[in-house]
């Protein structure tokens, strides 16, 4: 049950990052003008007009394309450009969650955080990367911090209602899924799911 738990909690981490990664880029209509793209190579985005943003560019044509590895490798490359990117390394975070290397997930989203203290959805990163090694405490203040910064971040109001079950308080999880059913039915929907198990 519980690795059904923080499989699902991987699948809205994941689902949230097309929102974030969409901001920076927007995605080609289909795979085979992503392949294209990075054929021709060498666009930078506009809010990195350097070689940094060339490679950050890539990062993103290969995580659309499922390429984890080269997307791990082209973010790396910008961040070595540009060490100071809280959106190139929060991207390689979730290119590593795509591949569940937790350590290196959560040192890329830690290092987001340090760079832009402010940064909800890094703070979602680090809380279900540390729910996966299974620091569930630690998990649990990385989320709280997240809803803080931003209270109506349903997802990760669903991610600290299903650490809470995993830790065995069902009541703390029920006043989660109450503020959930404010932001996100589909979300509320399934933490009920898991709450009735």
């Amino acid at each position: 049950k519980i690795v059904v738990l923080f499989s699902v909690v991987i699948f809205v981490l994941l689902a949230v990052v097309e929102v974030p990664l969409g901001e920076v880029a927007s995605p080609p209509a289909n795979k085979h003008q992503i392949q294209a793209e990075l054929e021709t190579g060498n666009r930078p985005i506009p809010e990195m007009p350097d070689l940094a943003g060339v490679y950050f560019y890539q990062g993103l044509r290969h995580y659309d394309l499922g390429q984890w590895e080269e997307a791990i490798t082209a973010f790396k490359e910008a961040i070595r450009i540009r060490p100071d990117s809280e959106v190139t390394f929060f991207s390689l975070g979730i290119a590593y969650s795509r591949l569940e290397i937790w350590e290196e997930a959560l040192a890329s989203f830690t290092r987001a955080v340090e760079i832009d203290p402010d940064y909800a959805e890094a703070y979602l990163g680090i809380g279900i990367a540390f729910g996966m090694l299974g620091w569930d405490e630690v998990a649990l203040q990385a989320l709280e911090k997240a809803i803080r910064i931003k209270p109506k971040y349903a997802q990760a109001h669903y991610a600290l209602g299903l650490t809470y079950l995993k830790l065995g308080d069902k009541n703390s999880a029920l006043k989660e899924l109450r503020i959930l059913k404010t932001l996100d039915q589909n979300l509320a929907d399934e933490l009920i799911r898991f709450i009735n198990n």
